[in-house]
């Protein structure tokens, strides 16, 4: 789907963040990481802003289709799989939840939990921007 400036920026933008985020974790072990105050402050910081791009991204898209605003960043997701924009809400939703602990709960975050996203769940972020791409 052709999406207007606003929107291309945005995936440009989300693109960066995790190209910067590999850059800096890639050769890292666990124990680098948890025990390096500040790149586990940066990892935060990263994919706060990561996520955040994601419902700029998605609350854009609802406006661009006239569906009204959603409720939440979580119903965000949801209306985007309601207009068929993505097929599933899930991992996006899980991701939103995630960037709702590291804004409001800053105290508990578990830098294991961390470790997992960083290796194992920034291809959800390709995934959502790839789900885009194929809206016709």
């Amino acid at each position: 789907m052709h999406y207007n400036g606003v929107v291309q920026r945005k995936i440009a933008m989300l693109d960066d963040q995790l190209l910067q985020i590999e850059k800096h974790i890639s050769s890292l072990s666990y124990e680098e990481f948890k025990d390096n105050w500040l790149l586990k402050s940066g990892a935060e910081r990263a994919l706060q802003v990561a996520v955040e791009i994601m419902i700029d991204i998605a609350e854009r898209i609802i406006a661009l289709n006239n569906a009204g605003p959603a409720e939440s960043a979580a119903k965000a997701m949801e209306k985007l799989e309601s207009l068929e924009i993505i097929k599933s809400a899930e991992p996006y939703r899980s991701m939103v939840k995630f960037r709702n602990i590291i804004v409001h709960e800053y105290e508990e975050i578990d830098p294991q939990i961390m470790w997992d996203l960083l290796q194992n769940r920034l291809d959800d972020f390709r995934a959502f921007r790839d789900e885009l791409d194929q809206v016709k």
